[in-house]
């Protein structure tokens, strides 16, 4: 059984990499739509508690791994009209915004890379605001090469119609790249493309639970790989 530190790095050119749940810590949006969001959306719409929970929760399962359920824009079309002053997601996620952060050991691992010469690349499905608030709190932006997000190129990850748009905009051999992702779904999608290196995250929410990761060998030592990185 392969390790996460099984890493051929003299085969490896570029490494796209996720943002939530893999650079930074999910608890933020774990945080935000399972219990900040929530609360806040009952104030705003005076909704009953049943109600207002029966209608996220047709939204989170109706949407989940489309590029919508990932949509500020599509969240505010469907639920502003239920609140008498507005509804402003990006405000309401500043109200939670001193919970972002990487997780451990992420910006010497993105040091290491541009050390050792790799292409550092995000790849996002986050919405455009989301990001833009995230670079507010983490200095990311200045450790990334490139970034692509998935609104921008009209798919989701999880779709293989985003790898092959990312194609026609990125220069990169699929058999000399990275992939390191909490999204198991975006992983087959990219395994099915054709990108040969492949790594999950077991705990994208430090204070959750470990999740299964397998068919895909789990990265989460980013300081570990930093020293097989280096050791190259």
């Amino acid at each position: 059984m392969a390790d996460a530190h099984d890493l051929p790095w003299q085969e490896i050119d570029t490494v796209l990499l996720d943002m939530d749940g893999t650079l930074l810590d999910l608890h933020f949006d774990a945080r935000f739509w399972k219990e900040h969001f929530p609360r806040r959306y009952r104030e705003l719409s005076g909704l009953s508690e049943d109600e207002a929970a029966a209608r996220l929760m047709a939204r989170f399962e109706g949407l989940r791994g489309q590029l919508a359920w990932y949509c500020l824009d599509d969240w505010h079309r469907a639920l502003a009209p239920d609140c008498r002053n507005g509804l402003d997601l990006v405000e309401l996620k500043r109200e939670l915004a001193h919970h972002i952060g990487y997780r451990e050991g992420v910006p010497e691992f993105l040091d290491a890379l541009a050390g050792a010469g790799k292409h550092r690349v995000l790849v996002t499905n986050a919405h455009p605001a989301s990001v833009d608030l995230k670079f507010e709190h983490v200095d990311l932006k200045a450790r990334l090469d490139r970034i692509f997000n998935a609104h921008h190129i009209g798919a989701a990850k999880e779709a293989t119609v985003f790898w092959d748009r990312l194609a026609e905009r990125l220069a990169f051999d699929p058999d000399r790249t990275l992939l390191v992702d909490d999204n198991l779904v975006a992983l087959d999608a990219a395994r099915d493309f054709g990108i040969r290196h492949l790594r999950a995250i077991s705990r994208p929410d430090s204070r959750g639970d470990p999740m299964e990761t397998a068919p895909f060998v789990a990265l989460d030592d980013f300081l570990a790989a930093v020293r097989t990185l280096t050791d190259e």
